[in-house]
C-alpha cells in the first residue's frame, strides 16, 4: 500500500511540474524555403519590382548546396522580351534563422515595418547587431553601407 500511495504522489508532482527538470533551451525556427521565397516577394515589392509581370521570375539561387551557406538565396529576373541577355533586378539573401534579407550585390540589409512584422511572426524575434555583424561577413560584405528604410526609399 506505500508503494501505491508513493507512486501516486510522484505521479501527482511529476504532472503538476514540480519535480520536472527545466526544459532544454528551444532550437532556433530555421526558415524553409517557402518562407523565405514569401520574405522576398514582400522586399521585392518593397523595391518596386511588379511580380505580376509575368517576364519577371523569382528563381533560388540553391541548386545542389546553399549558395551562401545559412541562407536561402535568390536572384529576380525580367526575362528579355526581345532577343537578347535577362536583366538581373536584384539578389537576395535571407538568413534562414533570423529572417534577415540582403541584397548580396549591394551588400544592403533591408528594414521596414512590414518586413520587421514579418520576420517576428515567422521567427518570434528580431537579430541582434551581432547576428547581423555575423551575417554581413558571410556574404562578404566588409562595412555596414546602410540599410534600405521606408525614409531611405524616399
Amino acid at each position: 500500500m506505500r508503494y501505491i500511495l508513493a507512486a501516486a504522489a510522484l505521479l501527482a508532482l511529476t504532472s503538476s511540474g514540480a519535480a520536472t527538470q527545466p526544459s532544454a533551451p528551444k532550437p532556433a525556427h530555421v526558415l524553409t524555403t517557402r518562407q523565405a521565397e514569401r520574405i522576398v516577394r514582400l522586399v521585392a515589392q518593397h523595391d518596386d519590382i511588379d511580380l505580376t509581370d509575368t517576364h519577371v521570375e523569382v528563381n533560388s539561387l540553391d541548386l545542389m548546396s546553399p549558395f551562401v551557406p545559412g541562407f536561402a538565396s535568390f536572384i529576380l529576373i525580367r526575362e528579355a522580351t526581345m532577343p537578347g541577355p535577362d536583366e538581373t533586378l536584384h539578389r537576395y539573401a535571407v538568413n534562414r534563422r533570423t529572417a534577415d534579407v540582403w541584397e548580396m550585390a549591394e551588400c544592403t540589409r533591408y528594414d521596414f515595418p512590414a518586413l520587421t512584422q514579418l520576420q517576428r511572426s515567422l521567427t518570434g524575434h528580431s537579430a541582434t547587431e551581432a547576428e547581423i555583424a555575423a551575417e554581413r561577413e558571410a556574404l562578404g560584405c566588409s562595412a555596414p553601407k546602410g540599410s534600405s528604410s521606408p525614409a531611405a526609399a524616399l
